[in-house]
């Protein structure tokens, strides 16, 4: 199976460029140019604030941007503005600050970097957090309809966006499309419901892609807002199939496969569920799509999974 592919952190400065607004700020954490936030500080430099290899201070000076009325993006590695300043972020949740997190590099995309370097963690992080609103789009038609949501939105919001490449897929070269809840991408069939964010869509399509030449029919479907969940609209997509796989490039502890199950477990009868992503453990380092094979994210893991 062959798919035309995009890194779709490749967007993110022209995206910020697209939907800026004065009073919009983008602060960095000494990786503009990994992150290409550096598109923006080429043209709106004095609406750039580096701020170093101190992720708490970007937080910070991002929620005292946020209290004078400005729009900050915040912009690193996914593992670096959640977890190296969940504290920050915490009390810019409980301020309501309007603060907005754009990360790329999460799960394993930064795959040679090794396990300080991934972003394994982020979705659950940021779930937990009152107030907090979480959105992964997976082609850059829906990334700048999450960033313009964000600036929309009065309160904090993490927008999670891939490194590693993401096939393109032929319904998302349109434009006008709204961002939030979820999408049902494709569907044969009923047998089964495939569920992932974001960024793990090549695994997702390619398991999907493998069932159906197997003769399996089912639906493809995209959470794109992990956070607030729409639960009424995954439930219609997912209650009358016989089963449900979750995929994620993060672990499947509090991230997506954790939300669908609690969702699930409040449910009288449901569809049996497996969870497909990093299962309690820390990821190493090696390119990444053998390190993200390594931990079962994978079109075979996914085929295997809804067959298992």
């Amino acid at each position: 199976m062959a798919y035309s592919t995009i890194s779709l952190r490749d967007y993110v400065g022209k995206t910020l460029n697209k939907l800026y607004d004065p009073r919009m700020y983008v602060l960095d954490g000494d990786l503009s140019g990994a992150t290409r936030s550096l598109q923006f500080q080429q043209e709106h430099p004095d609406h750039f604030i580096e701020c170093g290899i101190s992720e708490t201070s970007g937080v910070s000076i991002a929620t005292g941007l946020a209290m004078e009325g400005m729009i900050p993006f915040y912009v690193n590695f996914a593992i670096f503005c959640t977890g190296s300043a969940w504290t920050q972020v915490r009390m810019a949740c409980y301020a309501g600050a309007n603060i907005k997190l754009l990360s790329t590099h999460p799960g394993m995309d930064n795959g040679p970097d090794g396990a300080s370097h991934h972003g394994n963690e982020d979705i659950a992080l940021m779930r937990v957090l009152p107030n907090m609103k979480i959105f992964v789009p997976h082609s850059p038609a829906q990334l700048e309809e999450a960033v313009r949501l964000a600036i929309a939105t009065d309160g904090p919001c993490y927008i999670r966006v891939s490194r590693d490449v993401v096939p393109v897929l032929e319904q998302d070269l349109s434009v006008g499309q709204t961002f939030g809840g979820v999408k049902l991408v494709e569907e044969t069939g009923d047998e089964f419901a495939i569920v992932y964010e974001g960024t793990a869509l090549m695994a997702a399509k390619e398991g999907f892609d493998r069932l159906s030449e197997r003769g399996r029919r089912g639906r493809l479907i995209q959470v794109q807002t992990v956070k607030p969940l729409d639960e009424a609209g995954l439930l219609s997509l997912i209650q009358d199939t016989g089963r449900v796989v979750t995929v994620e490039n993060h672990t499947v502890i509090g991230g997506l496969g954790g939300a669908v199950s609690e969702l699930l477990a409040g449910l009288e009868s449901h569809p049996s569920l497996r969870r497909v992503g990093v299962h309690d453990e820390f990821t190493q380092s090696g390119p990444t799509a053998q390190v993200k094979a390594r931990y079962g994210l994978s079109g075979e893991h996914v085929a295997k999974a809804v067959l298992d």
